[in-house]
């Protein structure tokens, strides 16, 4: 069985604000995005290279190579991220990344038991910290049948909501959330709204 551990990517910055609504993503589905969330694409990137300038004070403390890493998987269109600009501060911007990843989610009760049990223990692992995980479900979503999980963020004071969507048999579509825990609550209701949004290809 596959190794459930998820990078969650978190950075803080301030960046400019594009409005949309619905969005089409590489990786082949639609989804509504508020107005005030910035998608940030290797487009993106390619139309604002000075998004990622490291001089700026924003990114002082941040692992440059970190930063680097994430440029690279979004130039390379392996990730998408979505940062709310309602909520961003100058410590932390609560966000969405997206990637496609190869395999199957738990497909019983007794495969979800295993997989939960299993994943305090990675993603604490993973961080390089204690993680709890406050939920970990099955759930549909849209009629296809996915993963829910909630578990403590890798920066302090941040918590994470993911779904786990199976997209076709050996496909799944992983949407991740990370935000403070004093949004937690806002964050957790657009979210919701934004993943039953989805409309696959």
């Amino acid at each position: 069985m596959r190794r459930y551990i998820f990078v969650v990517l978190a950075i803080s910055f301030f960046i400019a604000p594009v409005h949309a609504k619905e969005y089409q993503s590489s990786f082949g589905f639609t989804l509504d995005i508020p107005e005030h969330w910035l998608v940030l694409t290797r487009q993106e990137l390619k139309d604002n290279p000075d998004l990622f300038d490291f001089d700026k004070k924003q990114f002082g403390n941040i692992d440059k190579n970190l930063l680097k890493d994430v440029i690279s998987r979004i130039e390379s269109g392996s990730v998408e991220i979505y940062y709310n600009q309602e909520t961003l501060d100058n410590v932390f911007s609560d966000n969405i990344n997206v990637v496609k990843t190869i395999g199957r989610i738990p497909q019983n009760e007794g495969e979800r038991r295993e997989v939960c049990s299993l994943l305090p223990g990675q993603l604490s692992s993973a961080f390089g910290k204690e993680i709890k995980v406050h939920q970990c479900k099955l759930k549909k979503v849209n009629k296809l049948d996915s993963l829910f999980l909630e578990f403590d963020g890798v920066v302090e004071g941040t918590r994470s909501i993911q779904y786990q969507i199976q997209k076709s048999s050996s496909i799944s579509i992983v949407i991740t959330a990370t935000c403070k825990n004093t949004t937690l609550e806002t964050m957790r209701n657009q979210f919701e709204d934004i993943v039953y949004s989805i409309k696959m290809k």
